[in-house]
């Protein structure tokens, strides 16, 4: 009798199933997704995938000492350099859910995921609902990376790339996408502000304005692509002496060019220049500006980074990477602040088959402060991502 109902199942629903009927009694509620890796979840048309990948990682680090599988030069200080440490651990490995529905032309994409990475276990890397039509248009609301970011740009790393002078962040956003033409293409958001960086004496951070960013990209072939983006950071904090809310505005503009000449070659150039942008940039400390309870001084911050990928056969695979980030001096701020970084790193990959891969990876970093202070570290590593 179950043999029956599992072949007329089959027969009514022209989608081939996705797992071992037999001995299954709920074969029928199980149908395949519309895109690779995702079921049909039963009585509906929303297509699931459960993905993720398991990453484990082993290194050593000359002097850094603070157990993080995410190495940002930004943060050096002298509790944190010292005499190194080796570290083991999976913590970047990452769980994701992805969820599609179509309705006439749009189709709805929600879509989770998280790693290993928070104080409690999990932490939330992306959470966001993206709505996009036939014109190839988008809208996007959640916590995304933001679009100061050339997706594109970003080089592999064995762990996260975290090169100083790259714009890498995730924020929360409401964004819209829009094809120009075949080869040009408009994006624009609203981000989240979080305003931690504007420092000083007797004053609090406010996150009252949203950021603005728009982005335009240019792909005219296969070989070659260009972007250029451009932020608006209107900050705000509270004066504590008479409760006056203050405002200042930071901006960061960031350029990208990248050629292909073949299958086997990526070259990836990039360079911003910005003003109190240092929540948006790998590289920089905390300290975007400062008021001293009279003015608000920014910082002036400039950087880039290129890269070299090069796909040696089906195999084996290296990146070579150096970035920089340097600031001006703020004037009023007493403190210890940043006034360059370097990041500079060189791996090999080994692809087993599609499901695994090696690699190994050497990273140089370094900081130099205004007001005193200079670090660095090696940090060599080798690493295993199985899926």
């Amino acid at each position: 009798m179950f043999a029956f109902t599992n072949l007329n199942a089959q027969k009514l629903d022209t989608i081939t199933p996705i797992r071992d009927n037999i001995g299954d009694l709920n074969e029928a509620a199980i149908r395949k997704g519309e895109f690779p890796g995702a079921i049909k979840l039963p009585g509906t048309d929303v297509s699931l995938a459960v993905g993720g990948f398991i990453k484990a990682v082993a290194f050593y680090d000359t002097k850094y000492n603070v157990k993080n599988e995410i190495l940002l030069p930004g943060t050096f200080s002298p509790e944190n350099i010292y005499k190194g440490q080796t570290y083991m651990g999976a913590k970047t490995s990452r769980l994701y859910f992805d969820g599609r529905y179509s309705i006439k032309d749009i189709q709805m994409l929600g879509y989770i995921e998280m790693n290993f990475r928070g104080e409690s276990g999990f932490s939330l890397r992306h959470a966001y609902l993206q709505l996009s039509n036939k014109k190839g248009q988008k809208l996007l609301m959640g916590q995304y990376w933001s679009l100061v970011m050339d997706l594109q740009a970003i080089p592999e790393g064995l762990v996260e790339p975290t090169i100083s002078g790259l714009p890498f962040i995730r924020r929360g956003q409401i964004r819209f996408s829009t094809p120009i033409s075949k080869t040009l293409a408009l994006s624009v958001s609203l981000e989240e502000p979080i305003n931690s960086d504007l420092k000083g004496v007797n004053m609090t951070p406010l996150n009252k304005y949203p950021d603005f960013i728009a982005s335009l990209s240019v792909d005219p072939s296969s070989i070659y692509h260009f972007s250029i983006v451009g932020m608006i950071r209107p900050m705000s904090f509270a004066d504590k002496t008479d409760d006056s809310e203050n405002r200042v505005t930071g901006y960061l503009s960031n350029a990208t060019f990248i050629v292909k000449p073949n299958d086997a070659i990526k070259i990836t150039l990039s360079g911003l220049y910005g003003s109190g942008a240092s929540n948006y940039v790998l590289g920089a400390d905390s300290n975007a500006g400062y008021f001293d309870g009279a003015r608000t001084e920014l910082q002036t911050q400039y950087g880039g980074f290129g890269v070299y990928r090069h796909e040696w056969n089906e195999k084996f695979r290296s990146n070579f990477a150096y970035g920089m980030f340097g600031a001006d001096k703020i004037p009023n701020n007493p403190n210890p602040h940043i006034k360059s970084s370097t990041f500079a790193f060189m791996n090999t990959f080994y692809r087993v088959n599609k499901y695994v891969n090696i690699g190994v990876e050497w990273i140089y970093s370094a900081k130099e402060n205004y007001n005193g202070g200079k670090f660095n570290n090696n940090r060599f590593q080798f690493g295993i991502q199985l899926f």
